[in-house]
């Protein structure tokens, strides 16, 4: 396999369409933070709590549904049914008792943020440095800043106010790491198409020379007498 197609392989293979998540991700962490600054950081962790739960509740309901719908259960039904419920039954106590939950909410959070801070810096040095993006040092220093922010979250207790500002201040941080590695990827595609395309066309110009050449070659040497 050539080195150029090497390059757009692992262009591709970077999904430029989850900037939707790192985006939802920057509103919730500025949320966290000036709902903090206003005094609302405990409430403002109560609702997402609650939001979660909500969710759970609802994942919960879509397996009950799609096994219903199944005539014939399975085993595999079965165990996705229990499971479902188990989520919904979660759900259920996130939103009745979020307070709980929060008190544990930074191990799960910090967690998450470490693998999702990993999941950047691979796809920086892996996939973008390789693939010639420019800049693609900048998502790696966001990932790098997100991951120890995520481990002081889980290896260290803070109060609930300062808690919740360091979780908002960390999902900015990794949400702007992600949409950097996608927008850097982005433009290290468009690159790469605009330099095949030079490319091809130079290819094609000395092609038809050559077939010219070749032709005026060829006519010079018919009319050549024995």
């Amino acid at each position: 396999m050539s080195k150029t197609k090497s390059k757009t392989d692992k262009i591709s293979s970077y999904n430029v369409g989850k900037i939707a998540i790192d985006i939802a991700m920057l509103f919730l962490g500025l949320i966290f933070v000036i709902g903090t600054i206003f005094g609302k950081g405990d409430e403002i962790a109560a609702v997402f709590v609650r939001i979660v739960g909500g969710a759970l509740i609802v994942v919960g309901l879509l397996a009950l549904i799609n096994f219903l719908r199944n005539k014939e259960k399975t085993v595999f039904d079965w165990i996705v049914l229990v499971i479902g419920l188990s989520i919904a039954v979660m759900g259920i106590l996130f939103i009745a008792r979020p307070k709980p939950v929060i008190d544990v909410f930074n191990y799960i959070f910090g967690i998450i943020i470490v693998i999702y801070a990993i999941v950047i810096i691979i796809a920086s040095v892996g996939t973008l440095r390789p693939a010639g993006a420019k800049y693609w040092w900048f998502s790696l220093l966001f990932g790098v800043i997100a991951l120890a922010l995520g481990i002081l979250i889980v290896c260290f207790n803070f109060a609930s106010k300062t808690l919740t500002v360091i979780i908002g201040i960390t999902l900015v941080v990794g949400s702007i790491g992600g949409m950097a590695n996608a927008i850097l990827a982005s433009q290290a595609k468009k690159e790469y198409k605009a330099n095949k395309k030079i490319l091809d066309d130079a290819t094609y110009t000395v092609d038809s020379t050559a077939k010219a050449d070749s032709g005026d070659d060829a006519s010079a040497d018919d009319g050549v007498k024995y």
